[in-house]
């Protein structure tokens, strides 16, 4: 093998499987070369690094410590490599993409499922994310991700395209057992009679009803604290406390309906728009079948849902 002038992934696997085998002979059989062409290789990486990453004085020999720091990086890197490869030779011999989505938990739970099945018969593989608003627009910022479904729009990123998909006011949700102390009381009535479960303020959600607690003067001590919505639904059913949340996440918590009440949100209206957000000049074709397939799902399964448990809501007007 030629003298590298610097790091390759050839030079790489040949380290990675000289440190796995810890044998120069078993190294060479396993890569089908000479044990002198896997000594050289160790050698001109050595030469790269000015440093000497197996101890030739010990038999059998060991890694220096370099040597033990580079082997960890090197195997994920190598990894890394052939993971790219096979998903780019599957991507060629099936004319298909790999589609990175992340999704919001409400969102994900009650839409997520007809979004991914429309998905499946022309994408090679899907990565689906569920979660927290912020760990979305970071994995798009990073190139994890390759669309989200957020109510983040992202507004300090450029080059984005933010689509609207639906918008959804905030509600009130109590255990049925409690639903007559909080029924047609202001906000501050309600801080007073039973104790409020907040969403994490860390999150977006969290956060924009903090925002609005606060434009309306009502100062509510702090008791529990939830990043989950399904979390957040089984607390309130249990009679632990009452919430604001929105109609996704009543529908996410589909499994306590008959434990809850949803009462109208008192004083100013505050609502939330889901996203889907994508990089200009990229995956068109998926973002325009995840819209297609989330407005589906919304209009014919997720919204006549809700209708049933909320018919004073007045959901298809939030489609528009």
């Amino acid at each position: 093998m030629t003298k590298a002038t610097s790091l390759d992934i050839k030079a790489l696997r040949v380290f990675e499987v000289l440190a796995t085998h810890g044998n120069f002979s078993y190294a060479a059989k396993e890569l089908g070369i000479s044990q002198s062409a896997v000594s050289q290789v160790v050698s001109n990486i050595e030469e790269i690094l000015k440093t000497q990453v197996i101890d030739r004085k010990r038999r059998p020999f060991k890694l220096t410590p370099a040597g033990i720091s580079l082997s960890r990086k090197a195997k994920q890197i190598v990894e890394d490599m052939d993971r790219l490869i096979a998903q780019t030779r599957e991507a060629a011999l099936f004319n298909q993409v790999e589609i990175r989505l992340g999704m919001i938990d409400s969102f994900s739970a009650t839409v997520g499922p007809y979004v991914l099945k429309s998905m499946v018969t022309n994408t090679s593989r899907i990565l689906a994310w569920s979660g927290l608003s912020h760990t979305h627009s970071n994995g798009l910022l990073n190139r994890q991700l390759d669309l989200i479904v957020s109510s983040d729009p992202v507004e300090d990123m450029d080059d984005l395209i933010r689509t609207r998909l639906y918008q959804e006011p905030f509600l009130i949700v109590v255990s049925k057992e409690k639903e007559g102390l909080l029924a047609k009381q202001d906000l501050n009535v309600c801080a007073q009679a039973m104790p409020f479960i907040r969403f994490a303020s860390r999150s977006h959600y969290g956060g924009q009803i903090e925002r609005y607690l606060r434009r309306c003067n009502v100062s509510i001590p702090h008791y529990l604290e939830i990043d989950s919505a399904d979390v957040v639904m089984a607390m309130v059913a249990s009679g632990l406390g009452w919430t604001i949340t929105s109609p996704l996440c009543v529908a996410q918590g589909l499994s306590f309906w008959d434990k809850i009440a949803v009462l109208p949100l008192p004083g100013p209206a505050l609502q939330r728009t889901v996203y889907l957000i994508s990089r200009r000049g990229e995956n068109e074709d998926a973002a325009e079948k995840i819209y297609r397939s989330s407005r589906q799902a919304l209009e014919q399964h997720v919204l006549p849902r809700l209708q049933t448990k909320i018919p004073w809501l007045k959901t298809t007007q939030n489609l528009y």
